[in-house]
């Protein structure tokens, strides 16, 4: 076979340039300290971190889920809690009042009742992110308000004639699901799935603070025995405000005083439901705090990787760009001695 010099000095300038190119390629890396600037510079790494990049950014969004779902519970159990406190408050004040002079109860302790009960429905009101906390869906209107009649109403249903059925809210008058009642799910990656508009909460979080089941709803039918002995039965309300309502009731008039110690006894058992709501906001609070980590953790794996892929190690490169560089010079060097000689130097 005969070898051209044509075909010797195409063949080093295609060497020469190879190895200027991945010389080049290298000072780039440095320059730019990533080892993928476009997918066909590495197809298989740049596929895998296409994906691991996705993976962060759903990961980042479920940490923001995640991150303003505690927000709004911890904001949800402190505005209870300040509930609570003045349930709490009112118990004392009305085992005082039963066991002291009626007439000096009933000019004291009533006006503070009337007092607290509204700073209840303020506490209720509570919003977060512009979003009111103990509203169920409903994110524009104030979710609980008193009407004409002194009732409080949830959403525009009066809370003394709402049910719960199938963990549905409902109103005794039309017997329809209570406005805006049902529950706010978030995706906390457990792979949330929805299912003809509904989301199965088994694969989603519930971020929602009932309202209704922390303050109460409905009647209860209860008795007291009054001071001629006889049996007196009536309905008493299970919402915390409706209860202190019809307790400075009794206290202007002190021959309800047995009705209102009946009332107390009903007031600690909403207590205790209270009491039980913020409890689970604790449970929900915990499991997002282990989420949160476990999300970290997995972010800073995706992140390890995606270095790993596309980022250069600047030791490393800095070697492999010495290498190429000494490459190329001696390229250079060799080029003299790879070039043939012409026929006529040769025969001379």
């Amino acid at each position: 076979m005969r070898i051209t010099n044509t075909f010797m000095s195409r063949n080093y300038l295609n060497n020469l340039n190879n190895s200027l190119e991945l010389y080049n390629q290298s000072g780039e890396r440095i320059h730019s300290g990533r080892k993928l600037n476009k997918m066909s510079d590495n197809v298989s790494d740049g596929t895998r971190a296409l994906s691991i990049r996705t993976q962060l950014y759903k990961n980042e969004q479920i940490q923001e889920n995640v991150k303003k779902a505690g927000e709004t519970l911890s904001v949800a159990e402190s505005n209870l809690t300040s509930i609570k406190d003045i349930v709490d408050n009112v118990h004392a004040k009305c085992i005082e009042a039963l066991n002291g002079p009626k007439e000096t109860a009933a000019e004291i302790f009533a006006i503070d009742f009337d007092a607290v009960k509204n700073q209840i429905v303020e506490f209720a009101n509570c919003k977060y992110n512009e979003c009111y906390l103990l509203g169920g869906t409903n994110n524009k209107d104030v979710p609980f308000t008193v009407n004409q009649g002194g009732e409080l109403c949830y959403n525009g249903t009066s809370v003394n004639r709402i049910y719960k059925q199938d963990g549905l809210f409902k109103s005794e008058i039309s017997g329809a699901e209570v406005d805006f009642s049902r529950s706010v799910y978030i995706d906390v990656g457990i792979n949330m799935a929805v299912k003809n508009g509904t989301v199965d909460p088994r694969t989603a979080f519930n971020m929602t603070v009932s309202g209704l089941d922390a303050l109460g709803y409905g009647y209860t039918e209860m008795e007291y025995t009054d001071d001629k002995g006889n049996k007196v039965s009536f309905n008493a309300p299970n919402n915390l405000y409706q209860i202190i309502g019809e307790m400075s009731d009794c206290l202007h008039d002190p021959q309800n005083f047995e009705k209102l110690a009946v009332l107390n006894d009903h007031l600690k058992e909403g207590f205790s439901d209270l009491v039980n709501e913020i409890s689970d906001i604790g449970i929900r609070t915990n499991y997002l705090d282990r989420h949160t980590s476990r999300l970290e953790d997995e972010e800073d794996v995706l992140t390890k990787i995606q270095n790993e892929l596309e980022y250069i190690k600047e030791t490393d490169e800095l070697v492999n760009n010495k290498n190429m560089e000494y490459s190329w010079l001696l390229t250079l060097q060799f080029g003299s001695k790879v070039l043939p000689q012409s026929l006529m130097d040769y025969i001379k």
